[in-house]
């Protein structure tokens, strides 16, 4: 590439001539080793060309003289060698002057380090000398500390102490460390001479109880100058803390602190000491109030106002608080025969204030605060021991029980009355509803807000379970579930709430049991003469409600005894209406506590629970009516409730258990073969006997007719699953059919149960058609399992087979218990044919 080369050369001659940068493709190729030669050439030519034209240029310029600036050129260069020259002469003498320079700095030196040795000698001189003054003015702090005088010691430790902090040359040396454990050890030694002579002066005997106050004719030995010297050592506060302590734990704590069984120790003060009495024996708050105003006077008297002035702080301070619990709280009476005594400590606790005010103490403020608040304290010790009174009577009951009558009027119509007399068997409180006459009767189904209400009562005392059935909540339909049972139905209550004219669904009507009858008008017109009929029921109840119900009534009474003269001037007789916000409280206890005890202590204990509970209610309600007040009417509401909770509970257990014994027979499914026949019988045996011995475990507890409305929701439950499970059976043989019978027989003989209380010889008939709504329905199941399909047709369009069955289900029950025939479409069309009912 001789043209490439040739181009390098000429841009490498450029740059070094001219300064030109060549073009970038020149830049980036690569110059080849063969063109130095031309290029080197072509340099030494350009060099060539530049001298000739610098000696063309001196021969044509006349006024240059080339030959001159040569020559002074070379007389230049000629004297920058002789300076090169003597610079090395110079350098040549100075590297010899360099050792003696050193031994120069050296004898320097060793002239600093003997002036520094010197300097050094003398300061260790001075220290050992300060060193030895120093220990001197220990020895001497410790030889006037062993003759006694602490206050010359204490100067003597304070000197040195000031001394070893303010010299210098103690810092960061061992003979510091030394001297400062010398001076603490001889502050050690002069506090404790201090400790003991202030123990000396004040002397405090825990074991015995005592206390002495000495005082030295001397001054370096009185108290005054111990006070002093503590105080200079900043162990003043210590020491008072802890004579505060003692005092505490030797004097005051007997006097304030009874025994278990209410006794303390009394005290003896004289001029020279106190000691506290080593028998304890029985006292009151004034007389413990007195004996520490003695205590308190004598430390006033004998203390310096240095060490008594400190009492503010804590001891006054702990003296009221340990004053005000464990004597006066406890001596703010719960009756009101202890007014008059609770007045008389109120005025001697502001005499005890108003004393140590005068000594200049404070401290005693929690006192006054205490008095004036007596009104408020006093109410709310009548609430705690109200409310522990009802755990108590919960706790310390036997379960003892007893009978009693409920008692109630009601006015019926002539032709009532005439019913009632006829109605010789039947029981007259299943149709008992309400209280009051002229309250509206409740329906079967209560309102949304109100179930709402009734459950937030119940959450309120965390009974988390749902109310399924509650006295006021009857259905008398007899075709409801399993679940229309009611803790009403329990009373007899809730059947008088549909209209009257429905003679048929309605149980019979109540009869009078209590041989008392008054004739007056009813109505304003007078053209329908009624009658007042008295009826009773007698229920089992425990000791507990009798008690709190005593509980309940204290309060009212006190609320107003307590605003009679006699009472008028008592601090506390402001606080006499709130005593009547106390019964709500007792009874809210009452609900807390009494489900554990009820369910822990007592058989059924919730039916236990259930009676008390509206006995209690019944009797608060009479005692607000006789009080006028109407602001229990709510918590009677929410007794009423609470009683029916429990009630509803028991009927759910109860329940849940023949439901589960019933569930063995698995749906009667193939009940006449083997082993699923013995299945049944024992399921259905089971259940009949649970109902017997549930029967046999209320009849003491519940009132007659309570007992059947609770044994009949039982047995309804029970019928019902029964109806229901046949009804499930989508083929049904013959021997399944007998058998059927036989396991609903054994259900039926529980009709025994139902018998109504009667007072002459007449033969008395069962009443379950009125206790179980469903149990027409059950007899009518039975009729259809072992009649032909003719007797069924009659059942259905001549008898009241209609009322209880629907026409399909008949039809189901028809298919599954006959074959496919001519006779069975016919049955099935008639029926479908007829009308209802």
């Amino acid at each position: 590439m001789p043209g490439n080369s040739e181009e390098l050369c000429q841009a490498v001659l450029g740059f070094v001539t001219e300064g030109t940068y060549p073009e970038e493709n020149v830049v980036a190729g690569k110059f080849p080793a063969a063109a130095l030669a031309r290029e080197l050439e072509l340099i030494s030519k350009a060099r060539e060309q530049v001298e000739n034209e610098i000696s063309s240029l001196s021969r044509e310029n006349t006024t240059f003289d080339a030959d001159d600036w040569i020559i002074q050129a070379k007389q230049l260069h000629a004297d920058i060698e002789r300076s090169r020259v003597t610079a090395r002469e110079i350098v040549a003498q100075h590297e010899h002057t360099e050792p003696l320079q050193a031994k120069v700095e050296d004898a320097r030196a060793k002239v600093a380090l003997v002036e520094t040795e010197i300097a050094f000698n003398q300061a260790v001189a001075d220290t050992l000398e300060e060193v030895h003054r120093l220990c001197q003015q220990l020895e001497a702090g410790r030889a006037a500390l062993r003759n006694g005088q602490i206050t010359i010691a204490i100067e003597q430790l304070e000197s040195t102490d000031a001394a070893v902090g303010k010299d210098a040359f103690f810092t960061n040396t061992n003979v510091m460390g030394i001297l400062s454990d010398e001076v603490s050890l001889l502050r050690l030694e002069i506090v404790e001479a201090l400790r003991s002579r202030w123990a000396d002066q004040l002397k405090v005997d825990r074991q015995q109880g005592e206390f002495h106050v000495s005082r030295a004719d001397a001054d370096a030995d009185s108290l005054e100058s111990t006070i002093t010297s503590l105080a200079r050592l900043d162990i003043l506060t210590s020491a008072n803390e802890k004579l505060q302590k003692d005092l505490m734990s030797a004097i005051v704590n007997p006097i304030l602190l009874p025994h278990p069984d209410g006794t303390s120790h009394g005290v003896v003060v004289t001029e020279t000491s106190i000691r506290i009495e080593p028998e304890a024996s029985k006292t009151t708050a004034l007389e413990t109030l007195d004996r520490l105003s003695s205590v308190l006077g004598y430390l006033r008297q004998n203390l310096p106002p240095s060490v008594s002035a400190t009492f503010s702080e804590m001891f006054i301070v702990n003296i009221s608080s340990k004053a005000i619990s464990e004597w006066l709280s406890p001596a703010i009476p719960t009756d009101l025969g202890g007014l008059a005594e609770f007045e008389n400590v109120l005025d001697h606790v502001l005499q005890f204030a108003k004393k140590i005010d005068s000594w200049g103490w404070t401290g005693q403020e929690e006192l006054v605060s205490w008095v004036n608040q007596a009104p408020r304290l006093w109410l709310t010790r009548r609430r705690v021991d109200s409310l522990d009174s009802v755990r108590k009577v919960l706790a310390a009951s036997q379960g003892t029980t007893k009978q009693v009558e409920r008692i109630e009027k009601e006015k019926v119509s002539q032709a009532e009355g005439t019913l009632l007399e006829n109605e010789g068997n039947d029981d007259w409180d299943a149709d008992w509803d309400d209280d009051k006459e002229d309250e509206p009767k409740k329906s079967g189904t209560t309102k949304p807000d109100e179930e709402a209400e009734a459950e937030e009562d119940v959450s309120a005392w965390g009974l988390e379970e749902e109310i399924e059935e509650t006295p006021d909540q009857a259905k008398p339909d007899a075709a409801a579930s399993t679940e229309d049972d009611d803790a009403d139905d329990a009373w007899g209550w809730g059947d008088e709430d549909e209209d009257d004219h429905k003679v048929d669904n309605a149980p019979p009507q109540p009869q009078n049991t209590a041989a008392t009858e008054q004739t007056d008008k009813k109505d304003a017109i007078g053209s329908v003469s009624s009658k007042e009929v008295t009826l009773k029921e007698v229920f089992t109840i425990t000791d507990i409600p009798q008690s709190v119900l005593g509980v309940v009534q204290q309060q009212i009474t006190d609320s107003k005894n307590i605003l009679q003269p006699a009472h008028a001037n008592s601090r506390v007789a402001s606080s006499g209406a709130g005593l009547l916000a106390l019964p709500t409280l007792i009874l809210a206890m009452f609900k807390a506590t009494s489900s554990t005890f009820y369910s822990l202590k007592l058989t059924s204990g919730q039916m236990y629970l259930y009676n008390d509970s509206l006995y209690l209610a019944d009797e608060i309600r009479k005692l607000a009516e006789e009080h006028d007040l109407s602001r229990l009417q709510p918590d009677v509401e929410a007794l009423e409730k609470f009683g029916k909770l429990a009630y509803s509970k028991e009927m759910q257990t109860q329940r849940t258990i023949v439901t589960d014994l019933l569930d063995g027979a698995q749906g009667f499914g193939q009940c006449s073969e083997q082993p699923f026949q013995t299945d049944c019988e024992n399921s259905v045996g089971a259940t009949v006997d649970r109902i017997r011995d549930v029967y046999k475990e209320w009849q003491p507890i519940l009132s007659h007719s309570a007992l059947l409305q609770s044994v009949g929701s039982l047995l309804s439950t029970v019928i019902n699953k029964v109806v229901i499970d046949i009804e499930d059976l989508g083929d049904i043989s013959e021997d399944q059919s007998r058998q059927l019978v036989s396991f609903c027989n054994q259900l039926s003989k529980l009709e025994d149960l139902f018998m109504p209380e009667t007072d002459g010889g007449a033969e008395a008939l069962p009443v379950t058609a009125v206790y179980v709504p469903s149990w027409l329905r059950f007899q009518y199941m039975i009729n259809i399992l072992e009649s032909s399909l003719a007797d069924i047709k009659f059942l259905w369009l001549e008898g009241e087979l209609s009322l209880e069955f629907s026409a399909e289900e008949v039809i189901d029950l028809i298919e599954a218990l006959f074959a496919e025939s001519d006779y069975r479409r016919r049955a099935i069309s008639e029926i479908r044919r007829a009308p209802r009912g």
